[in-house]
């Protein structure tokens, strides 16, 4: 059995897109523990760089490319509100905007009111 050549460059790209949107992933989440938002501005034109630099590398054609790059982006933004969302999970609580009762943190900020 011999895989023909196209079949092998074809397998390569694939393999080579999807590397690049794990390692954007991987890139946004660890932006998403370590930084703030303003993090996104200078993290999103290094992974787009980098991506064209192994797109190009690799003889991605002009459709292909952008569309990767562009998953790329989107996949580091998810993941960094994903990452921010787990940090901070715990200070976002839908229960107390519905019954108005504290939830499991307290709210000892709070003083009492008296008209």
């Amino acid at each position: 059995m011999s895989c023909r050549p196209d079949t092998l460059v074809s397998g390569l790209k694939l393999t080579v897109a999807f590397i690049l949107i794990l390692v954007s992933a991987l890139a946004g989440l660890a932006t998403g523990f370590t930084y703030r938002v303003w993090a996104l501005v200078l993290i999103s034109p290094l992974i787009a760089l980098f991506a064209a630099i192994i797109l190009h590398i690799y003889e991605f054609g002009l459709v292909g490319g952008v569309t990767i790059i562009t998953a790329c982006l989107v996949v580091s933004e998810l993941a960094y509100l994903g990452a921010t969302y787990l940090m901070h999970r715990r200070e976002i609580s839908v229960q107390d905007e519905i019954d108005g009762d504290p939830g499991e943190q307290s709210q000892q900020r709070v003083r009492r009111q008296h008209k």
